[in-house]
């Protein structure tokens, strides 16, 4: 229980969170939109592409279903890509949130797998308060809760980590 509130905390806390320029603007209706793309920018440099199914705006929150993000890094090189059965998108904050089956493979080879994540664009980090299961050159980690940059340079995994290296 507490997990999920801790998750619904990151989530309004995104929500708050303000960014720079050059966001995707989507209709604000409560239409379905099929089959639709949304990149997210930071002044000239291209945090994300969403990608999904469906999408539902309402304001400046997008819901999405099947949901594909491809994450770069600064230099506009692709860092790693997340499946997620659901996800939203916050258009003034840049944030994105993954729930259902939540798959990131780093172009570097790892791999994370968990039910919730959260994207925090003003930093480029991801964050999963649950639940999570890595795989590192050929290692299996597993722990409680993830902090990571989207292309698994510098992660963070707490609770009790089983499967590291010392």
């Amino acid at each position: 229980m507490n997990r999920a509130i801790a998750f619904v905390v990151l989530i309004i806390l995104s929500m708050g969170c303000s960014q720079k320029s050059n966001k995707t603007s989507l209709p604000t209706t409560d239409e379905g939109i099929y089959n639709v793309e949304i990149i997210q920018k930071n002044y000239e440099s291209k945090s994300f592409e969403l990608w999904a199914k469906e999408l539902t705006s309402k304001d400046d929150t997008t819901l999405g279903e099947d949901i594909k993000v491809i994450f770069f890094d600064p230099s506009g090189d692709t860092s790693s890509v997340l499946y997620a059965e659901k996800g939203w998108y916050v258009e003034k904050s840049g944030n994105v949130g993954a729930i259902g089956n939540v798959r990131v493979y780093a172009t570097r080879g790892d791999t994370l797998l968990t039910e919730e994540l959260l994207y925090l664009d003003s930093f480029r980090e991801i964050r999963a308060p649950g639940h999570v299961v890595i795989f590192r050159k050929g290692q299996k980690i597993e722990g409680n809760g993830l902090r990571s940059d989207v292309g698994f340079k510098r992660v963070i995994i707490g609770g009790k980590v089983i499967g590291r290296d010392s």
